[in-house]
């Protein structure tokens, strides 16, 4: 494997679906195949302006699954980093890669309907589009 192919920085946006925990399971298999980090965000959506203060207080506050995410990285001997982000989660996701030189994002699709899929795999779905670096859709 040339040092381009290399995967060192792994992202693994979580929201604590049954996917999204999948998508960690495989971050972190990932990087210890790799000898690489696991950053794993959450990204608050926020949309109006009281959510948007509501949300501030709760920012400092990592979810279970985060705790949980980093329990795992842990017990496996993975280097392990989080972030809890505000905004459009597809367009965070994204810009943190671009930001934060990730060489693969792993990301939980949800299996739902035609019409579910519009409305709640548009993160998933944006990041596939969107993203410069590769993207693992898991399902």
């Amino acid at each position: 494997m040339s040092e381009m192919q290399k995967i060192k920085k792994i992202l693994v946006p979580l929201d604590g679906s049954k996917n999204s925990l999948r998508g960690l399971k495989i971050g972190i298999h990932l990087a210890q195949e790799h000898e690489g980090s696991l950053t794993v965000i959450h990204v608050i959506h926020t949309s109006h302006k009281k959510e948007h203060k509501q949300k501030e207080l709760e920012e400092d506050i990592p979810p279970e699954f985060i705790l949980f995410a980093k329990q795992l990285a842990v017990k496996n001997a993975v280097p392990f980093y989080s972030r809890i982000l505000t905004g459009d989660p597809g367009y965070s996701i994204v810009e943190y890669s671009n930001t934060h030189n990730i060489d693969v994002i792993v990301i939980g699709a949800r299996g739902l309907s035609a019409l579910k899929k519009i409305f709640l795999g548009s993160v998933s779905s944006y990041v596939m589009h969107k993203s410069k670096v590769a993207v693992m859709l898991i399902k």
